[in-house]
């Protein structure tokens, strides 16, 4: 299964993407996140000594909204495999 997520900065609302990680928990990981948001071509957040993922834009603290499960078909999942 995987989980379709992005993140949101708390101060100036700026998103910064969807991304699918494969997970079978109820919502991604810190480490699953940084591995998502690092591919290339993607815009990534900066990440704290304490593993908060911090606005591009602003610097302020970003956070996991609209995460839900989707159903992965066969020919996605190579391509989720690559990703991780």
């Amino acid at each position: 299964m995987a989980v379709r997520a992005e993140l949101y900065c708390y101060f100036c609302g700026h998103g910064l993407g969807e991304v699918i990680v494969p997970t079978k928990a109820r919502k991604p990981s810190v480490e699953q996140l940084r591995a998502a948001y690092s591919q290339p071509g993607r815009e990534a957040p900066a990440w704290s000594a304490a593993d908060q993922p911090l606005c591009p834009r602003c610097g302020g603290q970003l956070f996991l909204e609209r995460f839900e499960h989707e159903v992965v078909r066969n020919a996605d999942r190579r391509a989720l495999r690559r990703a991780s």
